[in-house]
């Protein structure tokens, strides 16, 4: 299957950090550097505040004022209070201040659970978990898949659980896709904001094997941020075109019934399954709404002045919007199962029995 994640975001990685030279701010500094930022490099800016622009500057002259009397230990909580207007998962602020107490009464850590795990169940049903789509999780579903595909290929159905799963990477469910599609996959593409940051930091990315007195090279680059140059703070929809059409070889043996379980704390990549599973014929979906995180993505490490605080960004929005928003939504589940239901997998082995 093809890459979600367009090229141009792997340049990102690499570029967005060089935009401020850094140091300490005090609170308000940093309160005022992170408002600039927000305001012209955050993709999703303009949707959030359509139609409440009034609300959101009675929200940001609140959180300046409270700034102002608020110490660096405890700034971290005015930045947050800010980038909450938004209620974007997606936007979070990292500091290097420690809290005294932050150490503190931390306790005994708890043995962490297996986030990846397979099994066949009674009635010839198979069952997988996988409660992370993080990158370390790429090889284990590889394994699972690749140990068990005789039992999974002959099993009538297949339950496959991502109950908090917070997102990561769209390369782990590859394999999954292959049992479970019966169609090719609609995918949406994605917008990038042309901003300064972002052009200077391709034309840096650009440069580094590029010899200074190359003057030839040095014009095909510019050349290539031409469309990001004329269009300075619109959107550029990446590859000119909003959907791709992906097919994947599918298998010949495959469970004849997909069941999904997902519940509110499933977001990001998580969702990007649901919402790639779900054109299957042959998939339903069991649970809660979703989280909602999924309008904006691609989060990449955003400098803004102050070494003490690092900013997290999303850098593009989906061709989606506005028509069809997920953010604060979620994807909707099939069957709703209400808190009344206490054990989902047993009703989701009665579920395709009856």
């Amino acid at each position: 299957m093809k890459k979600r994640i367009p090229l141009i975001s792997y340049f990102i990685i690499c570029i967005i950090n060089i935009s401020f030279a850094q140091n300490e701010c005090n609170c308000q500094m940093a309160l005022e550097r992170l408002i600039t930022k927000i305001e012209v490099d955050y993709p999703g800016f303009k949707q959030k505040t359509d139609g409440k622009f009034d609300l959101y500057n009675n929200h940001k002259a609140l959180v300046i004022a409270k700034s102002d009397t608020t110490t660096n230990t405890n700034c971290i909580k005015v930045l947050n209070d800010y980038v909450s207007f938004f209620k974007d998962e997606h936007i979070y602020i990292e500091t290097s201040i420690k809290n005294k107490n932050e150490n503190e009464n931390l306790g005994e850590s708890k043995p962490k659970e297996k986030e990846v795990d397979g099994k066949l169940l009674a009635s010839n049903v198979f069952y997988i978990k996988i409660q992370s789509f993080k990158y370390d999780n790429i090889t284990p579903v590889q394994e699972l898949i690749k140990l068990n595909q005789k039992k999974i290929e002959k099993s009538k159905a297949l339950i496959i659980d991502i109950r908090d799963n917070f997102g990561g990477t769209d390369d782990v469910y590859q394999p999954l896709l292959p049992y479970i599609l019966t169609n090719p996959l609609r995918i949406m593409n994605v917008e990038f904001l042309s901003t300064n940051t972002l052009i200077n930091g391709l034309r840096d990315y650009a440069m580094q094997n590029v010899h200074k007195d190359s003057l030839k090279a040095i014009s095909q680059i510019e050349d290539g941020l031409k469309e990001y140059k004329d269009n300075l703070g619109k959107f550029i929809l990446y590859d000119g075109k909003k959907v791709t059409i992906d097919t994947i070889a599918l298998k010949s043996e495959a469970p004849k019934q997909i069941i999904i379980l997902a519940n509110k704390s499933v977001a990001s990549a998580g969702e990007n399954f649901l919402f790639s599973a779900r054109q299957s014929k042959k998939v339903k979906i069991l649970g809660t709404p979703s989280m909602g995180v999924l309008d904006y993505g691609s989060i990449r490490e955003f400098k803004f002045g102050c070494e003490n605080y690092t900013l997290y960004l999303p850098t593009y929005r989906s061709a989606r919007l506005p028509q069809y928003p997920i953010d604060n939504i979620g994807i909707q589940p099939d069957v709703y199962l209400d808190d009344t239901v206490g054990d989902w997998l047993n009703f989701a082995l009665n579920y395709i029995n009856e």
